[in-house]
């Protein structure tokens, strides 16, 4: 799964950019010293796993979500410098929970907005005026796949995207720090193996087909990103 998601960022960065994997697994990693992780570094994609949940629906004190929250003290140093920095961030899925978390905002896992599957995403009249949004048209297909989602719009951030199915589907923080629950870095057939490989996504009864479309305008987003802020 390691490897298959790390291919997707970089099929999805298409040639743009040269990319560097830190795991926040890995704690030989220098996570206290943000200076030395970013070496050479332009911009940052954070993103994350369906192994890892802030909830998930799972007992309180579950090892998963013991571990999303060692994460997220683990990463507060880097995150600390991203945003004192203004360092050009996209934090997908996980990432977007990451960051929510770390700016107060409580993830939880919500019934109504928990899924797997393409799904329409709407811009919001700050995301049609964003620069790195605008590139993409005012309602778009995006695939999603995540139990837990944020509870509200932290007070630093601007809501972007919304839809039916996610509320907080994009936000930014200032002016260069994004975060998306949708995945932009896949396609329809990345989410057909996923969910392959991913027990417990599909719903019971579900066929995989009838939940999933093409996405290209949201594929688009991280080239977008790559040439704007990288």
């Amino acid at each position: 799964m390691l490897a298959a998601e790390q291919a997707e960022y970089e099929r999805a960065t298409a040639g743009a950019a040269t990319l560097v994997f830190k795991n926040s697994l890995n704690e030989t990693e220098p996570w206290d010293s943000p200076i030395a992780l970013l070496a050479g570094v332009k911009a940052v994609i954070i993103g994350g796993s369906g192994e890892f949940d802030f909830d998930g629906g799972r007992e309180e004190g579950h090892e998963v979500r013991l571990l999303s929250k060692t994460l997220v003290k683990r990463l507060s140093p880097l995150l600390d410098h991203l945003f004192s920095h203004d360092i050009p961030t996209l934090g997908i899925c996980y990432g977007h929970q990451i960051i929510g978390e770390y700016q107060g905002t409580r993830v939880f896992h919500d019934t109504e907005q928990n899924k797997v599957g393409t799904y329409p995403v709407t811009l919001t009249e700050a995301g049609r005026a964003d620069l790195l949004f605008s590139t993409l048209p005012p309602t778009f297909m995006a695939q999603y796949g995540h139990k837990d989602s944020l509870e509200s719009v932290p007070s630093s951030a601007t809501l972007l995207a919304t839809g039916a199915r996610c509320r907080t589907s994009a936000l930014r923080y200032g002016p260069r720090i994004y975060t998306t629950q949708f995945h932009p870095e896949l396609t329809a057939h990345d989410v057909r193996w996923k969910l392959a490989h991913s027990p417990g996504y599909l719903p019971k009864g579900v066929s995989a087909e009838s939940l999933i479309t093409e996405s290209p305008e949201s594929s688009s987003l991280i080239p977008s990103f790559i040439r704007l802020f990288a």
